[in-house]
């Protein structure tokens, strides 16, 4: 077999250009794997808390607050939060919701 005159540079550009292709798009799927993956953290309790104090604890913490409820309760004060979902201790990624109702303290009788 006879090669032509440069043959094997062209050959040789292309498997490089194939190389850094490969090492391309191992490198952007690994950023992406390691930014969708996300930093977790484990959910504080905010019973208890006033409603501004959650949502400082859980925004410390990377979470977001949202009121669900507000229902009576006979051991927690008014405007305080009575029960949080996902409860305290759980481990959620940064980012996520935590919903709470608030306490419209003991019910009148």
């Amino acid at each position: 077999m006879i090669s032509r005159p440069g043959s094997s540079i062209v050959i040789n550009r292309l498997l490089l250009v194939l190389l850094l292709g490969a090492v391309f798009s191992l490198g952007a799927g690994a950023v992406i794997y390691v930014a969708l993956r996300g930093r977790t953290v484990d959910v504080p309790s905010v019973v208890g808390l006033s409603e501004e104090g959650a949502e400082s604890e859980l925004d410390d913490a990377g979470l977001r607050m949202v009121v669900k409820s507000r229902v009576h309760d006979d051991k927690i004060p008014a405007d305080a939060v009575c029960d949080q979902y996902p409860p305290a201790g759980t481990t959620v990624k940064t980012g996520q919701l935590v919903r709470v109702s608030l306490s419209l303290g003991a019910e009148a009788r």
